[in-house]
């Protein structure tokens, strides 16, 4: 028997970069900006301080080194309130697109990757593992000697520039795990639905076996 589940669990996202992309350092910043520096980030004021709808929300950006990684952004919220913390996760993606960000966003982002930078060599063992796979997979011999300054020369408009080139809300899948009758209705304020997305069309995937991914009757 089906169990009832009162959450929803939600991924979003698309297909992003290749690690080396000229785009790579503005597009690490604008994610921290975005999902990925913790409470500082606008996903995670807007669905868990500023609504309440989500213990935490957050964004990664993973580039893949011979192929596009992808950005994701997620969260769990009661099944209500996921189609609004969808709504404010995409917003926020609207928003880094259609206005600079702040100054004191970017020098907060800008901050935290020189700050946590020594972190790629605080052991021999971690320094060997960063140099080693950095030949294996050809990176630029400076990467890691420029990397602080290209940080620093980052500016507002390379983040909304990147933001316009590689985050694009019409494109990005919705991936929502949970009671679809019950998340479908949207909250009871009618600030969002389901319908809102993809002009309501929605694709029904099975659960499957684990072992055999044979589709579960």
């Amino acid at each position: 028997m089906p169990k009832e589940i009162p959450q929803g669990k939600v991924v979003l996202g698309m297909r992003s970069i290749t690690r080396d992309d000229p785009d790579a350092i503005p597009l690490l910043l604008l994610n921290d900006i975005l999902g990925a520096g913790g409470f500082t980030s606008r996903i995670m004021q807007q669905v868990r301080s500023n609504e309440g709808l989500a213990y935490s929300a957050r964004s990664t950006l993973v580039p893949k080194v011979a192929y596009p990684g992808d950005f994701r952004a997620g969260f769990e919220s009661k099944n209500p309130t996921v189609a609004l913390a969808t709504k404010i996760v995409l917003d926020q993606i609207r928003g880094v697109r259609g206005e600079l960000v702040t100054e004191e966003e970017l020098e907060t982002a800008k901050a935290s990757a020189i700050e946590t930078f020594p972190r790629q060599f605080e052991s021999k063992p971690a320094m060997l593992r960063v140099f080693v796979n950095d030949e294996w997979t050809k990176r630029p011999a400076d990467f890691w000697k420029t990397f602080r300054d290209k940080v620093r020369a980052t500016t507002r408009e390379d983040l909304q520039r990147v933001a316009q080139k590689h985050l694009d809300p019409e494109k990005m899948a919705i991936l929502v795990v949970g009671d679809w009758d019950e998340i479908a209705k949207g909250d009871l304020q009618g600030r969002a639905t389901m319908k809102d997305f993809f002009g309501g069309n929605v694709t029904h995937l099975p659960l499957r076996d684990p072992l055999t991914l044979e589709p579960l009757k």
